[in-house]
């Protein structure tokens, strides 16, 4: 018998059942999601009709959502046989397997799990009066009689059993005096992890308070019922509570599951191979900021903000939704997911939606309580401005497209994605809807017990779960979170703007045809208001104005000192100006010359001559050379320190947005790109620095940065500008440290104004006593270690410290952090707050402002913001933009704000990696390695597919991996480190990224065999279990396609083969290499040896053939 298609008027008295009577007006193309038809009615429909026989699916059903569609559909599909029951004989006595979501919770008990060691639990209170202890305890035998759920236990072999009765006390009841009380018992029971091992799997308790208030305590582990299957327990509690007589239930949980597996088997394998194909271009979670992990305090600590939306807001939301062809639930989604976008670094990202996937495989499968759930792993891409209602669409037609596959289990696609990375993947935020499965609790249950004053969720590998369901005819919006894995108010700020947002949804037309503005909250963009407002004063001088005064009023002043020399201001005004004299304004001059007094003389002699000077290093390679030539236009260089026989009368006048000089840096295309930088730009970091900090006559310079870089700008005209003295590095001892440290003590310098790594070179090579005079120090140009600040006081103890950042195009520095302590906090000391007349912005990918603890890129605007790139219109305007009025450069770094109004550098936007897919920001990652006390300085990158490291200083590999596990997530903690004396410089004393890279050989993924017999096992099982052909003991277990369900597998195997209950999946997932499994289990064994010993004739008789066994036996 084939089945037949629905005639018309069956199909629309089945759409009628589901939307009401009113639906019966409906025209053949009126949309019934515009009705009120949503997903959870969709899969219901499907799943009836492929009972039928009708072999429709829920993505036809959304993608043509009229009854004409719907027609057309059920004609494509009718005439196929229904499909036959399916039996399956139970005993209800044995142990049986986890379904896939308990599977996942049990394993996220474990301490060891990643986000783990939390149990999945619904923790409710009900506030009544006079509810009768004896008929509870009544009622409460009969549920657990009812449900076999209620005693099923769970067992450390990953399985569950339903016991014949329950061993715990099925009520505790409390007599408590005051509220106190209440929330203690609150504070204990609603974070309890309930003894699942012992049967112990929800927990009902009374508190009988003053006056006859009674307050019921309901909580029940999710491992043994889904939040819809909590309802049920409630619903029959209440008619347990008035009448204890109940017609069992004929079907069973484990009945449900046996047949389940088998009627899904063909639609499972289909999705299969569906979400294989799209595994490899699965985004991540949500980048949302986090402390780390050692820093979290309690970290499974959970807290709840909601919000409730009236019946009447609930129906003006709806309607509008319904207008738009949305589904509130999904509304409320997208409201969800722009809060996200909001937050996240990245605007691409997954959600873990939960569905009730209870599929009728009986009659009485709707009374039965269990885990009935799946999940979809649902894309969101807001890369891409639109407006709310076109990202809500999208996200719906994606949301149809996920569901319509929601055979393969999330959990399952999460499994297989953490093989694909090579490490466990986790959708750690999820959005949970219970619309249309009617009232949280029914009446019956508010009737006998009181109204739910308190409700609480929490599940293992879960940071933020929001959830919508309906209570009292409105709408219950909750957050639960894992309160301390984010900074502090952070999610409330979320919270905030998300309630903002739906509540404009519901009441301005507007808010659905425009995109989501900006979230930031006001608070914040008021210290960012406060922190750019930096409006100062404006000289109008010349790079060189203020030294070829002090030459006129003070010639004999000393201008410039070396090892062996030394020149005063009328000196080297008068050679500056002799070199002057053989050039014309506005030429374009390149300055080729080693360090030293006559660098100096070239770089003051053309800009006296009204040019722009254009250094060149004397070691560029021949053809880098000429295309800075070329591209610069320049038409004379200065190789020699040649001059006229009579100097210029005075310098020539130029305008202050003349252009001072063109620095070139490597582009991205192998092109060097000239940055334009007028007197304008360089004169308002220079005034602002000298004044901040002081500078004068008294103060000496160690000029160490080359001339091509832009720290020598600061070094000589920050110096000249004030009256104070050059100390020039010469060119033979640029890399030679120990000469330093000699020219500071011999010459006096007061002042140090270079990248990091300098610094550190300088201080490991001081003797005591050489750097006492220094007054000031200054780094920029890279990452400012906390050590730093601590060694230059323990060098001179009265020094001045400041952290700077900025950029070749925003004039040298831009903003500033002086440091007065080392907070524990700091990863690095932070860029800090802008300079006189300059603003910063942190942005996302759309241009909005990040909240606070988001990362973004860094925007510059203001006086320093260089004019663009020499000869290249296209690429300035890509990166010199205009805003609300003002010019910006993109700095194309990676920053964050603190809420003090502080930013903090993330890194090079460019020095983000993808490994297996997953994004990473190496800079946060060598922020973390520095922070170990052995480490000077740490860089990360990418070998293979891999993510490595290099590291300076005195330590191990293994100490600096244990370290940063302790810092950094699993899959931002380098798989091999490198330990190098000191790590390579560039010419301008950053870190060498390519000559480092070189210490990365890919010999790192070589096979290391397992030696002792314990290994072997290990090694052997794991192989037979992953389907290798062999594991090495330093193989990690997820890139060996490992995941919680081969996990659990392996302990079984080990156990066995072991002898042993020692073997457990904790010690699996703490360790996750054979080496270290071998190790844990040899520390942990009651008896020394044993496992061995076990081990070794294990691996006897497993050599031998069957015919060698038999023998042996007989």
């Amino acid at each position: 018998m084939v089945s037949q298609q629905p005639t018309a008027g069956e199909l629309l008295r089945e759409v009628t059942d589901l939307l009401g009577p009113d639906a019966a007006e409906l025209s053949e193309e009126d949309s019934l999601i515009e009705w009120g038809l949503d997903s959870i009615q969709l899969m219901q429909v499907a799943n009836k009709w492929r009972r039928r026989g009708i072999k429709v699916g829920f993505a036809q059903l959304a993608k043509r959502p009229t009854l004409a569609g719907w027609r057309e559909v059920l004609a494509e599909a009718a005439g196929v046989a229904p499909e036959p029951a399916v039996t399956v004989k139970v005993d209800e006595t044995e142990p049986f397997p986890l379904a896939l979501m308990q599977h996942a919770y049990w394993i996220g008990r474990d301490e060891e799990t990643n986000l783990g060691s939390v149990a999945a639990h619904l923790y409710v209170e009900f506030d009544g009066r006079d509810v009768d202890p004896a008929r509870l305890q009544r009622a409460v035998q009969a549920l657990v009689e009812r449900h076999g759920m209620l005693r099923a236990k769970f067992t450390d072999d990953g399985r569950q059993q339903i016991l014949p009765a329950r061993t715990q006390p099925a009520l505790v009841v409390h007599d408590i005096a005051d509220e106190q009380e209440l929330e203690r018992i609150r504070d204990r029971s609603s974070h309890a992890r309930l003894d699942v091992a012992e049967g112990e799997v929800f927990w009902i308790q009374l508190s009988r308070l003053p006056d006859g208030r009674t307050r019921l305590h309901v909580d029940v582990d999710m491992l043994a019922a889904d939040a819809l299957s909590y309802r049920i327990l409630l619903s029959d509690l209440a008619r347990f509570y008035d009448n204890p007589e109940f017609e069992p239930i004929g079907y069973s949980y484990p009945r449900y599951l046996a047949e389940h597996e088998l009627t899904r088997k063909v639609d499972r394998e289909r999705a299969r191979e569906w979400w294989q194909q799209r595994v490899p271009e699965l985004p991540a979670a949500p980048d949302l900021p986090l402390v780390p992990e050692s820093e979290r305090g309690d970290a499974t600590r959970v807290t709840r903000r909601h919000h409730w939306l009236a019946p009447e807001d609930r129906k003006r939301l709806g309607a509008r939704a319904h207008e738009h062809g949305l589904t509130p639930a999904m509304v409320v989604a997208t409201a969800f997911a722009e809060s996200l976008a909001a937050w996240s670094a990245q605007p691409r990202f997954l959600l873990n939606l939960p569905m009730f996937d209870r599929e009728t495989t009986h009659p009485e499968v709707e009374k039965l309580v269990g885990d009935f759930t799946s999940s979809v792993l649902l894309e969101v891409d807001f890369t891409e401005e639109a407006s709310f209602v076109d990202h809500a669409r999208a996200l719906q037609d994606r949301m149809h497209a996920d569901a319509a596959h929601a055979a393969y289990s999330g959990v399952e696609v999460l499994r297989d994605l953490s093989r694909h990375q090579g490490e466990q993947v986790l959708a750690p935020v999820v959005f949970t809807s219970a619309l249309n499965l009617g009232e949280l609790f029914d009446a019956e249950v508010r009737r006998c017990f009181g109204e739910a004053v308190w409700i609480i969720s929490q599940g293992p590998q879960v940071l933020l779960d929001a959830q919508v369901t309906e209570v009292n005819e409105g709408l219950l919006i909750n957050w639960d979170v894992r309160e301390n894995a984010f900074p502090a108010g952070m999610i409330d700020e979320m919270f905030a703007a998300f309630h903002r947002l739906i509540t404009r949804l519901g009441q301005e037309d507007d808010a659905w045809d425009q995109p989501v503005g900006g979230l930031l909250p006001a608070a914040q963009a008021a210290v960012r208001a406060k922190a750019n407002d930096t409006a100062g004063p404006r000289s109008g001088k010349l790079l060189h104005d203020g030294f070829f005064e002090h030459a006129r009023q003070n010639p004999e002043a000393t201008a410039l000192v070396w090892s062996e020399g030394s020149m005063s201001y009328g000196e080297l005004a008068d050679k500056a100006l002799r070199i002057a004299a053989t050039l014309k304004p506005h030429d374009i001059v390149g300055v080729s010359l080693p360090k030293g007094p006559d660098q100096i003389a070239a770089v003051l002699g053309v800009l006296a001559a009204g040019g722009t000077y254009v250094p060149i290093g004397i070691d560029q390679p021949r053809a880098r050379a000429e295309r800075i030539r070329r591209i610069a236009g320049i038409e004379h260089t200065l190789t020699s320190a040649d001059v006229a026989a009579e100097p210029l009368a005075e310098p020539v006048r130029v305008d202050e947005e003349s252009i001072a000089y063109v620095l070139f840096t490597s582009g991205s295309t192998g092109e060097p790109k000239g940055v334009e930088v007028p007197h304008r730009a360089a004169m308002n970091t220079i005034e602002d620095l000298n004044e901040r900090f002081g500078v004068g006559p008294s103060d000496r310079c160690l000029a160490v940065s080359a001339l091509d870089f832009d720290l020598s700008v600061y070094d000589i005209f920050g110096l000249l500008s004030a009256g104070g003295a050059v100390a020039l590095v010469e060119e033979g001892d640029r890399r030679d440290a120990r000469a330093w440290a000699e020219l500071v003590a011999s010459r006096g310098v007061t002042l140090v104004n270079c990248v990091p790594a300098l610094l550190d070179m300088l201080l490991v090579s001081a003797r005591p006593g050489e750097l006492t005079g220094l007054r000031t120090v200054l780094l920029g140009g890279d990452w400012v270690g906390t050590d730093l600040p601590g060694r230059v006081a323990a060098h001179a103890p009265r020094c001045r410290f400041a952290g700077l950042g900025g950029t070749t195009e925003t004039a040298i520095h831009s903003t500033v952090c002086e440091v007065h302590g080392v907070p524990a906090h700091w990863r690095s000391v932070p860029y800090g707050t802008p300079l006189r007349n300059v603003a910063c912005r942190v942005v996302d990918a759309r241009g909005r402002d990040c909240s606070d603890w988001v990362g973004g890129e860094l925007w510059i605007g203001g006086d320093g913001v260089a004019r663009g790139y020499r000869g290249d219109p296209e690429r300035t305007a890509d990166r010199f933009v205009e805003y609300e009025g003002r010019r910006w450069y993109r700095t194309g770094d990676l920053a964050r704000y603190w809420p003090d109004g502080t930013l903090e550098f993330l890194g090079r936007r460019d020095h983000q990696v993808k490994v297996r897919g997953v994004r990473i920001e190496l800079g946060e990652v060598e922020a973390a390695l520095a922070e170990h006390p052995a480490v000077r300085r740490g860089v990360a990158g990418v070998a293979g597919n891999q993510l490595v490291a290099a590291v300076a200083g005195a330590v191990t590999p293994e100490e600096v991996r244990e370290f940063a596990r302790g810092l950094l997530p699993p899959h931002m903690v380098p798989a091999r480190v490198v330990v190098l004396d000191e790590l390579p410089l560039t010419a301008n004393g950053k870190v060498d990224r390519r000559t480092v890279a070189t210490h990365w050989a890919t010999g790192a993924d070589d096979y290391v065999p397992p030696k002792s017999p314990l290994e072997q096992v290990i090694a052997k099982v794991w192989a037979e279990v992953l389907g290798v052909e062999r594991v090495g003991l330093e193989d990690p277990f997820f890139a060996r396609g490992g995941d919680s369900v081969l996990a659990t597998m392996i302990v079984g195997r080990l156990r066995e083969a072991l002898d042993t209950t020692e073997v457990t999946v904790r010690t699996l997932f703490a360790t996750l290499t054979v080496s270290a499994m071998a190790a844990r289990l040899t520390a942990d064994e009651s008896t020394p040896g044993r496992l061995d010993q076990v081990a070794e004739i294990y691996l006897e008789v497993d050599a031998l053939s069957e015919e060698d066994l038999e023998s042996e036996l007989s």
